[in-house]
């Protein structure tokens, strides 16, 4: 790297490294595979969830294959609200024990797309068996049956069609002896709510939910009715959490905007003009390769993440029909070719940056060594990886324990909605590429070029070593926190926990890219996401996990490998001028 060179790896590292994956293992991963749920069944597959569905569909509602007009569309859900509580609270182990089997916070959405029909019958199954957990049709028919009287009136009249509810659900497979009404009369729609009998789970409440549809008779052996009918479930929360959610997730939605996407948009006006004032300095062929393959990957990334946009149009209330989907496939493409021209500017115009300050971070293709630099930076980015893990590790307790940081979920990021699971490790590879260079070779860049050059103009002269050390570390913050503040919509309670998170984590980033150079940071980024991903995928538990968990870790060292032997065919042999200090 010429007059700048960058320190190499030091055996104290390694150790570091060492130390920092045990530690990793021990927080992250070995509480997953070897805790007191690990024995539990894994989730079904998309596909045997479609399977399930069909035959619950033919055995119970004697529905034929050849009746299911379009097909049946498989969504995970997940009751985000029910799973936070029980996280924040500590009672999972609780509710595994208790109300999981019956009663999942997550489940397989089936909806059954009947031909020749208005509506939609929609299945939900348990995502380890595939058994039928509720069910609900919503097609616009008669008004449900009530045996004559008025569905909405009080009195004995209720308490009778809360008998004739609780008989009807028993007929679907729930205990009739397990609930009791709730002595609220049933809604404009007919459904009736009754509780669970067999107690709370702290201020978490299990409720059933039963819409008897027209037709049904009690004392008749013919199979029961289901045309406009309902047997599902809800846990419900205290209003306070909920409440609390609502507020956080609210507050998130305002970070993001005002530290992430506001602060993204002027990022990317001012790399494309440091890109042209700095253009001596670099090459507008900078990147190209780079930001190429951040839009390709993130587009298969998009197509595989179908399901996941349905799910979370659904759990806003939403409709989840394909015309919906689409438009937010379109609106994400539009965001994403954005992402794209920023990805490559932030490249050339900070190539030119480090360079233009006597530091050049990024070989070119053009440089004899390329090949040997990228070989050179996974062997770096590996260790770091597993020493970042490590530090991720403790400052993930250190929330925990400190001010509370909790869990939810989030059915639109699950691996469970994607098309093809093992297509995740994707978005590894996009977050390294756009995060590294945005952030970090451009974002320190530009404020360590006006902190530095502003402090030469104030003195009068270049500052002495220690303050531009210190200044480069001032430097890392801004574009630490708009960083930060992109990764605050993530299920992470209480919503500035990710910000303390990821700061710190910035800092360690930039320290390894003035160190080790940008290959090397790009390199521990793309594996240290990967090793998570690859672990989710472990636990997660779907078919093929094992060789795709095994590609998560393998795959950067053989991209860099074929990057190495691509170069010694095709790459240039030049020497790199460097620019003067």
């Amino acid at each position: 790297m010429g007059r700048n060179r960058l320190i190499p790896m030091s055996p104290l590292w390694v150790w570091a490294a060492g130390i920092g994956f045990v530690v990793f293992l021990v927080i992250q991963v070995f509480p997953i595979f070897w805790g007191s749920d690990a024995g539990e069944g894994r989730a079904i597959s998309r596909e045997e969830a479609e399977r399930a569905a069909r035959s619950v569909a033919e055995t119970r509602f004697g529905i034929s294959g050849d009746q299911i007009g379009s097909g049946i569309e498989i969504t995970h859900m997940s009751n985000s609200g029910a799973v936070g509580y029980f996280s924040k609270t500590e009672l999972l182990e609780r509710y595994k024990q208790t109300w999981s089997q019956h009663h999942p916070t997550d489940v397989y959405r089936a909806d059954l797309l009947l031909g020749g029909d208005s509506g939609t019958l929609t299945l939900y199954l348990q995502m380890e068996t595939g058994k039928l957990v509720g069910w609900q049709d919503d097609r616009r028919i008669a008004r449900p049956d009530t045996g004559g009287k008025q569905a909405n009136a009080g009195g004995e009249n209720s308490k009778q069609e809360a008998e004739r509810a609780l008989s009807y659900a028993a007929v679907w497979g729930e205990r009739a002896e397990d609930w009791e009404w709730d002595g609220k009369p049933s809604g404009t729609d007919g459904t009736m709510t009754f509780l669970f009998r067999h107690g709370d789970l702290e201020e978490a409440r299990l409720a059933l939910k039963v819409r008897v549809p027209a037709g049904y008779n009690p004392l008749s052996s013919a199979p029961p009715p289901w045309k406009n009918g309902l047997v599902s479930y809800e846990i419900r929360v205290p209003e306070s959490f909920a409440a609390y959610l609502t507020d956080q997730k609210r507050l998130a939605g305002m970070l993001n905007a005002f530290g992430f996407v506001i602060p993204q948009l002027t990022l990317l006006i001012l790399a494309i003009v440091y890109s042209v004032s700095h253009r001596e300095y670099t090459s507008f062929r900078r990147g190209i390769g780079l930001s190429f393959v951040f839009l390709v990957l993130y587009s298969a990334f998009y197509l595989n993440m179908i399901p996941g946009f349905r799910a979370g149009l659904l759990d806003e209330g939403l409709s989840g029909d394909s015309d919906s989907v689409t438009s937010i496939l379109a609106v994400n493409f539009v965001i994403l070719a954005g992402m794209a021209m920023f990805t490559y500017f932030a490249a050339v115009g900070g190539d030119g940056l480090w360079r233009s300050m006597g530091k050049p971070l990024w070989p070119s293709w053009r440089e004899a060594g390329f090949g040997e630099a990228v070989l050179g930076g996974m062997k770096t980015g590996y260790p770091l990886a597993l020493l970042l893990l490590g530090v991720q590790s403790v400052i993930l307790v250190g929330l925990e324990q400190g001010i509370g940081m909790f869990q939810s979920s989030d059915a639109s990021q699950s691996a469970y909605n994607m098309t093809l699971p093992w297509l995740l490790l994707l978005l590894a590879w996009c977050a390294g590429i756009s995060e590294e260079l945005q952030s970090r070779l451009f974002g320190i860049g530009l404020f360590r070029s006006w902190l530095v050059g502003g402090a030469a103009r104030l003195l009068g002269r270049k500052p002495s070593r220690r303050a531009e050390s210190a200044l480069t570390v001032l430097a890392m913050i801004p574009p630490g926190l708009f960083w930060a503040f992109g990764h605050v919509g993530y299920a992470v309670y209480p919503a500035y926990s990710r910000l303390i998170e990821l700061v710190i984590m910035a800092l360690l980033f930039g320290w390894f890219l003035l160190r080790f150079g940008l290959i090397a940071v790009l390199f521990a980024h793309i594996v240290l996401d990967s090793v998570l991903m690859s672990v989710q995928i472990l636990s997660d538990g779907l078919p093929g996990h094992w060789a795709a968990g095994l590609l998560g870790l393998v795959l950067p060292a053989t991209v860099a490998y074929a990057l190495r032997w691509a170069h010694g065919l095709w790459g240039g042999g030049r020497r790199m001028v460097h620019p003067p200090k």
